[in-house]
């Protein structure tokens, strides 16, 4: 019992002597915060988003998922207008991608209407034709994803 026990007193000692001579190693051939040189890190805030037409992705209309992951980034989507509805009540014009509600829509509403009259083309003429939107996607909780046209510029007619 005796021979047991000094081995483990043995064991013990030997632990602890390695321990206190590694912890005397590393603090040698590591330098502490203080003797490290500095490194001067600056923040930039981000620059404004990149506005010409390369930068900005490109979506399909009928990629309803791709489209809802961009909700609230300027994007351009793509597609064959299916039908453009007007309300007479406000006088707004939807531009529908397709028949059901859940489909992408573009809206202009009355305020911006005096714009797209200057270039004197209904917004009924590009009904059944390929066209490109480019503004934010936005997901309204009633009407789904939408796109708020105010400019002319916006509407790119590809056919």
């Amino acid at each position: 019992m005796r021979n047991t026990s000094r081995t483990i007193i043995m064991a013990v000692a030997a632990g602890y002597t390695a321990g206190f001579v590694s912890h005397l190693l590393i603090q040698r051939w590591v330098p502490s915060p203080q003797e490290l040189p500095p490194y001067p890190v600056a923040y930039a805030p981000p620059g404004p988003p990149p506005q010409d037409a390369a930068h900005i992705p490109a979506v399909e209309a009928t990629d309803l998922e791709k489209i809802r992951a961009l909700v609230g980034v300027r994007v351009r989507v793509r597609g064959r207008i299916f039908r453009v509805g007007h309300s007479s009540k406000s006088n707004t014009y939807f531009i529908n991608f397709g028949p059901s509600r859940s489909s992408f829509t573009g809206i202009v509403f009355s305020s911006s209407l005096e714009r797209f009259a200057r270039l004197k083309v209904p917004l009924s003429q590009y009904e059944g034709r390929e066209v490109e939107l480019t503004g934010e996607v936005r997901s309204h909780p009633r009407y789904g994803l939408e796109m708020i046209l105010e400019d002319p510029s916006q509407i790119q007619l590809l056919q």
